[in-house]
């Protein structure tokens, strides 16, 4: 009985201690239980704050691109020209006309046809793939590396569809071509010359012996630099002229002969003062102002030498006004013209061999020929004798013009 009483106790004992040992892991089970839970808020909580079709992901960054279809940005001067951006088909600040945009950008490789491009550019461009004329890159046509093209006339081609094409006018091409006559039919086979871009102008082809200022000389209404400057004729840097090549004179017209079969050269420079130069060039000052011709009489006015210089030859009025007088003496001023400038002043033009204006014509400074230079009346050579006068008093031209020595046209 003892014994069972005992074995009870050492049994309860046991199941005390085998509970007791469960109870003591309860600690461990605690922190996974609670680590677990941690985890699962953690994780609640993250999502709460992923992206949400309310809440959009944000873009990043677009960098700054060039306009398309340029490959590269040419120096202008000592600064470079630098297109905004362009990420979309839009109508491109690349012109407001082919001209001015060719004096700003190059670019240097060809332009494909999917690339951004003004709607103007692109269907210069559409208009000379499809209607079969020879292929261009777009490049040229928005800057063309020369000043021409030798089209030949194609079954249906009319001058207004090569003027577009070549983005040029019809009357530009009627300037380059006199054997064409008809504009609204041209034969086929024909060979064009056509000048390339909006600027206007004679396609000049350059011979043996001659310079830009030769050239420019037998023509009116350009210069120069005019020429340097037209960038499809490639003549920076001093470039030699080519024997054979053609340049173009922006904004030249052809001379014009007066009655008596003279050509008439150049105007001279433009003046924004009451007088201006009323020959181009000359050779030299043969007789100044105030010289002493004896007797208590002065030389009146200058006189300006041509020597060779035919073509500048051309005498221009020298102020606006309107001719009060026109005479053909033999002796003294010989062929001579006077112009009242209005509010009491007055220009002389003496020697001519030619006058080719009338009494009461109005005249314009710089741009209305009086006549043609020569020798009549009492002199000894080709020249200019001019007078400017106010209130009927002789006064020295050097004062209000400025003469050098000599001017070359």
């Amino acid at each position: 009985m003892l014994r069972d009483r005992l074995l009870g106790l050492l049994g309860a004992r046991s199941s005390l201690r085998a509970r007791s040992h469960v109870h003591g892991r309860l600690p461990v089970r605690a922190v996974f239980h609670l680590l677990l839970i941690g985890m699962a808020a953690l994780a609640a909580l993250l999502t709460a704050h992923l992206v949400t079709d309310a809440e959009p992901a944000p873009v990043s960054h677009i960098p700054p691109v060039p306009l398309s279809g340029v490959r590269a940005i040419a120096p202008t001067g000592e600064a470079f020209l630098r297109p905004g951006v362009s990420h979309e088909t839009l109508a491109s600040p690349l012109r407001a006309s082919l001209a001015s945009f060719a004096a700003s950008l190059r670019p240097t490789g060809n332009v494909e046809t999917d690339d951004t491009l003004s709607d103007e550019v692109a269907d210069v461009y559409a208009a000379s793939q499809d209607s079969g004329y020879e292929s261009r890159s777009l490049a040229e046509i928005i800057d063309p590396t020369r000043p021409y093209e030798l089209y030949t006339v194609r079954g249906g081609d009319t001058l207004l569809a090569i003027a577009l094409t070549y983005d040029t006018t019809v009357d530009n091409i009627l300037l380059n071509n006199a054997e064409v006559v008809d504009a609204g039919s041209i034969p086929v086979g024909q060979q064009i010359l056509v000048p390339l871009g909006e600027v206007e102008g004679i396609l000049y082809k350059v011979g043996h012996g001659d310079t830009i200022a030769r050239i420019v000389s037998r023509f009116l209404y350009v210069t120069v630099q005019d020429v340097i400057d037209h960038r499809p004729n490639n003549l920076y840097g001093g470039r030699s002229l080519l024997v054979g090549e053609y340049i173009l004179l922006p904004g030249a017209e052809p001379p014009v002969q007066t009655p008596a079969g003279y050509v008439i050269g150049p105007p001279p420079p433009v003046s924004a003062s009451r007088f201006g130069l009323p020959v181009a060039g000359w050779s030299f000052i043969s007789d100044p102002f105030g010289t002493d011709r004896g007797g208590g009489r002065i030389h009146t006015g200058i006189d300006l030498a041509f020597g060779g210089v035919t073509a500048a030859s051309s005498i221009y009025a020298s102020c606006d006004g309107w001719v009060s007088r026109v005479e053909w003496l033999t002796w003294s001023y010989g062929y001579y013209v006077i112009v009242d400038c209005g509010e009491g002043w007055e220009t002389l033009y003496a020697h001519f061999r030619e006058i080719i204006v009338h009494r009461g014509q109005s005249v314009t400074k710089g741009e209305t020929v009086l006549g043609i230079s020569g020798s009549t009346g009492y002199s000894t050579g080709e020249h200019l004798h001019f007078e400017i006068r106010y209130n009927g008093q002789y006064l020295n031209p050097a004062d209000y013009i400025h003469f050098p020595y000599s001017r070359a046209p």
